[in-house]
């Protein structure tokens, strides 16, 4: 199936998104191990603090647009396709939600680059932070092996399919989702 037979793709504000959102999954995961106080924890926290909520926004407008058509192909293979996008959208919510609650759940406020600092809805509580912690973690590093995975497919279709999908987050459709 051609790009131009492709009934279904996403527009020119979705493209823009999900490249804007790859970019600051990308950062903020590259950060993530930073020292306490450096530029990489501070951009970290801070910029992960205001990037939440356009991951969020993201998470929620993917869930209530929907996707792209999938392309005729094998149903394994278009179950592992959703698999790997509807898990990309619970890690994206997964860990914008404990890293808010990470300084939370110590009772200190969420600090936005020393300019402001959002209180801490909750007194401190270890339990809370440690499975909050290990959960922000263990959502960040299902990133790795989602992406593999979503580059692989996008590859299977640029180079063996040659079915137009992976060209849909290059070329926006009118009407696209």
């Amino acid at each position: 199936m051609s790009l131009s037979a492709q009934t279904d793709g996403y527009s020119h504000w979705s493209i823009i998104v999900h490249w804007l959102t790859a970019f600051l999954v990308i950062a903020l995961f590259l950060t993530h191990e930073g020292d306490r106080g450096s530029a990489a924890y501070v951009f970290h926290v801070s910029g992960g603090a205001i990037a939440g909520l356009f991951l969020l926004w993201r998470v929620w407008l993917r869930a209530r647009r929907g996707i792209a058509d999938h392309p005729p192909q094998a149903a394994l293979l278009t179950l592992v396709s959703k698999l790997v996008l509807w898990g990309f959208l619970a890690a994206i919510a997964i860990v914008v939600i404990t890293g808010y609650f990470l300084p939370w759940s110590l009772g200190r406020p969420l600090d936005i680059f020393g300019f402001a600092a959002i209180p801490s809805p909750m007194g401190m509580s270890r339990p809370v932070h440690e499975f909050t912690e290990e959960l922000h973690e263990l959502a960040g590093y299902a990133f790795v092996p989602l992406l593999v995975l979503h580059i692989l497919g996008a590859a299977k279709h640029a180079i063996i399919d040659k079915d137009g999908i992976a060209q849909r987050m290059f070329k926006s459709v009118s009407g696209g989702r």
